[in-house]
């Protein structure tokens, strides 16, 4: 398997174990505050890697020479769904989910200026399109107001941001980063949590176990995927869990899409499997005629 390939096969295990334990996360949003559902997530996902990795030794899990970039990307991923709670309670939940698929453009945009990795244009123009078509998907007919901007911006950029940076701790140990970013974002939460707790029952924190252990296989794979390849050049492969998504829902509910949102659909698909496809072709060019 060539360094190409690895990093798109861990991209796509991280996209799908991801978008499942936000799934999961989501079926608790009637229950408790985001504020709350967060930082127990990661807080069962900090004592899980703790338990996991720092009885082996302790040091394993602090040993970074990048101890600001550490924090940093602990606050952008915390941003994200920080930004979009902000932007349903601002009544436009829907359209910061459609500007979230922006972020496969946003990750080749940021890492072009960040970073000397280059992306090939034909990748540029699927984030672009994927992005367009999904954002037309689920955008809102109504205008958002100003205040409403800084969720519905906040989202895909964060996480990009959060991406772009998990690439650059490629050079750290994937023990010391998956330890700072779940220990940033619970010490960022610890402040407001008195403020919204509600007692979980027993249910609810076997749930937040199971998301927090699932959330770190996610991000192993993607810090292996980080550390194996640039990001930007499969930074379309976000996209696929929308295709995804509908087909869960069609298969369940026995409800087709209308034509304008199958065609929508269908140019996310061409966008998100670009990169398989790109590697695929780059791979029979490698082996004898």
């Amino acid at each position: 398997m060539t360094m190409a390939s690895r990093s798109i096969a861990l991209m796509v295990g991280f996209v799908l174990v991801w978008t499942l334990t936000e799934a999961i996360i989501g079926s608790l949003l009637n229950a408790y505050s985001p504020l709350q559902i967060v930082w127990m997530h990661y807080l069962m996902q900090l004592v899980i890697w703790g338990l996991v990795v720092g009885v082996r030794g302790p040091k394993r899990l602090v040993r970074t020479g990048k101890l600001t970039f550490q924090f940093l990307r602990a606050v952008m991923l915390l941003m994200m769904p920080l930004s979009w709670a902000f932007a349903r309670q601002q009544g436009f939940g829907d359209t910061a989910y459609a500007a979230f698929w922006a972020t496969p453009f946003l990750v080749i945009l940021f890492t072009a200026i960040l970073s000397k990795d280059r992306t090939p244009a034909f990748l540029w123009l699927a984030a672009i399109a994927g992005g367009l078509a999904a954002g037309l998907i689920f955008v809102q007919p109504a205008i958002p107001h100003a205040r409403a901007l800084a969720g519905i911006i906040g989202m895909p950029v964060s996480f990009s941001l959060f991406i772009v940076l998990t690439r650059a701790l490629k050079t750290e140990p994937t023990s010391a980063n998956l330890f700072y970013l779940p220990l940033g974002i619970v010490a960022c939460l610890m402040p407001f949590i008195p403020k919204v707790w509600m007692a979980p029952d027993l249910q609810h924190i076997l749930f937040f176990m199971l998301t927090g252990g699932m959330s770190l296989v996610a991000l192993w794979m993607l810090d292996k995927a980080a550390k194996t390849a640039p990001v930007a050049p499969v930074a379309p492969l976000l996209l696929a869990p929308i295709p995804l998504t509908f087909l869960l829902n069609w298969l369940s509910t026995h409800q087709r899409p209308g034509l304008q949102v199958l065609i929508l659909l269908a140019i996310v698909c061409l966008a998100s499997i670009t990169p398989i496809l790109l590697g695929f072709n780059a791979l029979r060019k490698r082996l004898p005629s």
